[in-house]
């Protein structure tokens, strides 16, 4: 991996290089941080009326700088004046990844005085989307990353390893600026995109040797190199907080996580499109909403707003970025609404948890779907899986994609194969595959199930 530079002192960069680097870029985080802090402990109608009028504000804007929504409003009849809350927004069709690709240009504000910067999801099918986000936006999500993480007692300065699908081939320039970048801000980056038994080895010196306060990653990697510790009986330095991103947390990866590092995991929902949406708190009786910056809709499959306990697709309208609106966004992603007040104290609502993406479910020809908790508890239902992967093409069966471990036994496919036909029908088959290695997708997560069924 590399020399690497001794960290920073924490308070040296929160007095010196962070007010220093922001002076000059000339924005104003700071203020927009002491916003963020102070709305999350306001009355839960205060924060209902903050997120009213920019939510208005949005619409107002979307109906006369943005033609895609110009017509659209025209069309529908839809008078921005009797949508006075985020309940009024389902007169309001969904936008879909489909409809953004058809009207990329017509969604992009004729607003001279609006800036945007490009980006790029491709999710986890790595079905690529280009779209904007709004410059104006952008120390707003930085400062509700930092809103989030001092929740969990991440300040400026405090020391982070990011294990997360970082691609190291590029140019020295590249490495250069981001080397410095990550420098100054305390943080070292490893990639999931490499994780042999060689480089695990280097990574769990670099993070005995770095010691970091706070260690954000995707759940599978991570899980993987705790698996990888454990196995090894590899004694590491224990952060004080682990924050998982990227993907579903499972309770199996949270606990291995846990015992392996002695830290609590707190789970965090975001995506490329909109950054971070909701996270746990230190409590971790759900996913606090961000409900200053977002309307979250968690949409039942029969089309109404799910209740609670219910599960349902998570939509979102971004009320920061106007240069291109995402108005009532349909993410593929599930949720599970809350009703419940978190006993913190804080008034932002809570999701109960992410169930993961709308294609992580299993069908059964007699109409089930068997998602990914299913999946998880067959795989710890015999010694010697290391990982898994369920892969289904058919109505009638999967691929289950075994990486072996020293303990595993052929003859185990037999109880899987029972267990399977006991929870799937008799009708569902499973094809049982020893593998080296699952396969990451192109943005460096390990996916636990794969459905190409539509």
């Amino acid at each position: 991996m590399g020399m690497m530079l001794p960290p920073l002192p924490p308070m040296l960069i929160r007095r010196f290089f962070y007010p220093l680097y922001r002076s000059l870029k000339r924005d104003n985080i700071v203020s927009i941080l002491d916003e963020l802090d102070r709305n999350q402990w306001l009355p839960r109608a205060d924060v209902e009326e903050i997120q009213r009028g920019k939510l208005r504000k949005l619409l107002e804007q979307a109906a006369v700088h943005v033609p895609y929504y110009r017509d659209l409003f025209r069309e529908r009849g839809i008078e921005i004046e009797a949508l006075g809350s985020p309940a009024d927004l389902q007169a309001i069709p969904f936008l879909t990844k489909k409809l953004i690709r058809e009207n990329k240009e017509r969604l992009v504000t004729e607003d001279p005085g609006r800036r945007g910067l490009a980006s790029n999801t491709g999710g986890s099918t790595g079905d690529t989307l280009f779209f904007y986000c709004d410059r104006a936006a952008a120390p707003v999500r930085r400062a509700n990353t930092m809103r989030q993480l001092r929740n969990l007692g991440v300040e400026i300065g405090d020391r982070q390893l990011k294990l997360w699908g970082f691609s190291f081939d590029k140019s020295l320039k590249q490495r250069i600026v981001e080397g410095t970048k990550y420098f100054f801000n305390n943080l070292r980056c490893i990639s999931s995109f490499s994780m042999s038994d060689r480089v695990m080895m280097e990574y769990a010196d670099l993070e005995r040797s770095f010691k970091p306060h706070m260690i954000l990653a995707y759940p599978s990697a991570l899980a993987a190199f705790s698996e990888f510790c454990k196995r090894k009986s590899l004694k590491l330095h224990r952060p004080k907080t682990i924050v998982s991103s990227g993907e579903k947390l499972y309770p199996h990866q949270r606990e291995l996580i846990e015992e392996v590092f002695g830290a609590p995991v707190y789970d965090r929902y975001g995506s490329r499109e909109f950054a971070d949406i909701a996270c746990e708190c230190p409590e971790r009786e759900g996913l606090h909403l961000m409900n200053d910056l977002y309307v979250v809709e968690v949409i039942h499959e029969s089309g109404r707003i799910a209740e609670e306990g219910e599960t349902g697709e998570i939509v979102i309208t971004d009320l920061s970025n106007y240069y291109m609106p995402f108005i009532r966004y349909r993410t593929g992603d599930l949720a599970v609404p809350s009703g419940k007040q978190c006993s913190c104290g804080r008034s932002l609502p809570m999701l109960e948890r992410i169930e993961g993406r709308a294609f992580d479910t299993i069908r059964t020809p007699d109409g089930k779907s068997m998602g990914g908790f299913f999946w998880t508890y067959l795989s710890r239902a015999v010694p010697g899986i290391r990982s898994f992967q369920v892969e289904q093409n058919e109505i009638n069966g999967v691929i289950f994609r075994i990486v072996p471990g020293p303990d595993w036994k052929n003859e185990y496919t037999k109880v899987l194969e029972e267990k399977v036909r006991e929870n799937c029908g008799e009708n569902f088959g499973a094809d049982f595959r020893l593998v080296d290695e699952i396969p990451l997708t192109p943005s460096g997560k390990s996916k636990f199930i794969i459905s190409h069924l539509e």
